[in-house]
């Protein structure tokens, strides 16, 4: 679990989707925008949509498990060319057969191992995006 401090509020990802500054890559999709100058971290929020699953245990451990990667892998501490970013995460639609696949068959090892490797693929497409846009 996230620190308090690192987790975006309701407010915030409201004013995120609204905003619409958007970007895909992979499995994941990312609305960003950037955080408040007197803020020197990123903070995050992870949405798993009710298409991948009906069961609410399952969108969970999704969840958890990207939140336990971005908690682990320092996300929160590393910035973009000395800025940082509120980065409200959900699941790419088109790139959801995978996720239900593996959901489906129980293969928890394999699951986590395709959330690892999708998410840092993302997140690096994602800061290659946000470097190239200074």
């Amino acid at each position: 679990m996230l620190k308090h401090s690192l987790r975006l509020r309701s407010k915030d990802v409201r004013y995120l989707t609204r905003k619409r500054q958007y970007f895909v890559k992979g499995s994941f999709a990312f609305f960003y925008v950037k955080q408040y100058p007197n803020n020197q971290f990123n903070q995050f929020s992870f949405h798993v949509t009710i298409k991948l699953s009906k069961h609410a245990t399952k969108r969970n451990f999704i969840k958890r498990q990207v939140m336990n990667l971005i908690r682990d892998q320092k996300y929160t501490e590393l910035a973009i060319w000395n800025q940082f970013y509120k980065l409200f995460i959900t699941l790419n639609k088109d790139s959801l057969v995978p996720f239900q696949k593996l959901l489906e068959e129980k293969k928890t090892l394999e699951l986590i191992d395709y959330i690892d490797k999708e998410f840092a693929y993302s997140f690096r497409s994602l800061q290659s995006f946000l470097c190239s846009r200074k």
